[in-house]
């Protein structure tokens, strides 16, 4: 007589997981031939965003953490940060579907979620209309919502031109320099092909960053070199007056930036998300960058 094949102890909770997680998928999916129901998880804070402009929130059973706007997301059982999902967090949601951005990962572990039985719908992670474009249109399919997801890039569309037509009437455009971090002790900042780089262009500033891409270290010489007339950082809810204290060192004192005290800092998901706001984003740079322009922005 053959004995039987005993599972490891540690590998008997993970597999116990999967299965519970394919029992309650079963039961969600019949579910949903009637009414249409659907648990999805977002890892992405602008797909997030989507579901709730769409009023279809009631279908989200979890998020990540770059979901926290609006404030009611933050309320909803959370998966971890967007580029290192846990699985056994998303696993546990018994959900039908994970929707995520190419960014979102790391792709171990979504395949590993795929294989539980969890469909996974990618969008892009370009900073693009377009994306905005792709994320809205492709959600509202998922939702069965296409009618309401048509409406809403028209509005976005809309808002983001009339913007864009005030902005072009700018003449002379401001050097920014994003600043991601202090923490190498010189600032790390966005040089091209990044979003903070794009909703910079779009805001109608120019990078003051040049000659690499993505996000490095930026040493004194090349601060002061760059002359940037405006800093723009993340606002992570911090002490104001640390952040302003950046303009007074890193060589950032002997630029303009420095000299006139202009520092910008905006919510992070906002400025960089590029999702259904982002026209009230580029609006709000925008007055940022010229305060004394005179034509109404608000989108």
């Amino acid at each position: 007589m053959k004995r039987p094949v005993l599972m490891p102890h540690a590998l008997m909770p993970h597999a116990l997981l999967i299965l519970l997680v394919s029992f309650f998928s079963g039961l969600i999916n019949a579910q949903s031939i009637n009414d249409h129901s659907q648990r999805i998880v977002s890892a992405d804070g602008s797909l997030t965003e989507i579901i709730y402009a769409l009023k279809q929130e009631s279908r989200l059973v979890g998020v990540d953490t770059t979901s926290g706007y609006p404030a009611s997301a933050r309320a909803l059982p959370q998966i971890g940060y967007k580029r290192n999902i846990s699985a056994e967090g998303v696993l546990s949601l018994a959900p039908e579907v994970l929707i995520a951005t190419e960014d979102s990962g790391p792709d171990k572990i979504l395949r590993q979620i795929e294989a539980a039985g969890v469909k996974l719908v990618r969008y892009s992670a370009t900073p693009s209309l377009d994306a905005v474009r792709e994320k809205v249109l492709g959600v509202a399919q998922l939702l069965n919502k296409t009618p309401e997801g048509e409406r809403l890039w028209q509005t976005i569309e809309s808002d983001v031109s009339r913007v864009r037509q005030h902005i072009s009437k700018i003449d002379e455009k401001v050097k920014v320099l994003f600043i991601l971090s202090m923490a190498s002790g010189s600032p790390v900042v966005s040089g091209t092909d990044t979003h903070a780089a794009k909703i910079i262009g779009l805001a109608g500033g120019v990078n003051a960053a040049k000659g690499f891409s993505g996000y490095k270290p930026m040493p004194l010489e090349a601060v002061i070199a760059a002359q940037p007339d405006i800093l723009l950082m993340m606002d992570r809810g911090g002490d104001h007056g640390a952040s302003q204290s950046i303009l007074q060192g890193h060589g950032f004192e002997m630029t303009p930036a420095g000299k006139n005290h202009r520092l910008v800092t905006m919510d992070g998901m906002l400025m960089l998300g590029f999702g259904p706001r982002i026209a009230q984003a580029i609006s709000e740079l925008n007055h940022a960058f010229y305060p004394n322009h005179k034509e109404p922005l608000s989108p």
